[in-house]
């Protein structure tokens, strides 16, 4: 009987130390972004709207170097049919190159108005995009030489 209390308690005081450790061990989550550009608004890539509706946007931008700039290009595909869109229009363009603490992390927030002269089958197609880093390296620079830049695209199907 002493030999399977002993082994009952053995068994309860480590599965409590296993457990312990186990949760000990996880990291902290702070909520970073997985990608360096990611959409909080509009939460998808293809989005239907109708003509002189508005689109509210919050865009995170993130990445291990100082951002320079971050930019949206826009195109309107009237075309229904396969397209290479050229991005003539700039939405926003955002310098940060010129923010002393300079930042490798930011949100733009703004919106886009849909035109109400888009007829249904439209397509607004956006590009955005953010340069980071510089090629040189200082005294005291604190992140790697370089540039780095990353781009994304989402859609307005307009209905």
């Amino acid at each position: 009987m002493k030999f399977q209390k002993s082994s009952l308690l053995f068994l309860i005081v480590t599965v409590t130390v296993v457990t312990l450790l186990i949760n000990g061990c996880k990291k902290e989550e702070d909520n970073l972004p997985l990608e360096p550009i990611a959409f909080i608004q509009p939460d998808t890539a293809i989005i239907r709207k109708f003509p002189g509706d508005t689109l509210p946007l919050q865009i995170q931008f993130t990445t291990d170097r100082p951002i320079n700039w971050v930019k949206a290009m826009m195109d309107l595909d009237t075309t229904n049919a396969a397209y290479t869109p050229t991005y003539p229009d700039t939405l926003f363009l955002v310098k940060l190159d010129t923010l002393e603490p300079r930042v490798n992390r930011y949100t733009y927030t703004g919106s886009i108005k849909v035109a109400d002269t888009l007829q249904p089958f439209d397509i607004l197609r956006f590009k955005v995009s953010f340069n980071a880093g510089k090629t040189s390296f200082t005294t005291g620079q604190n992140f790697p030489a370089g540039i780095v830049s990353s781009s994304k695209e989402f859609r307005i199907d307009i209905r």
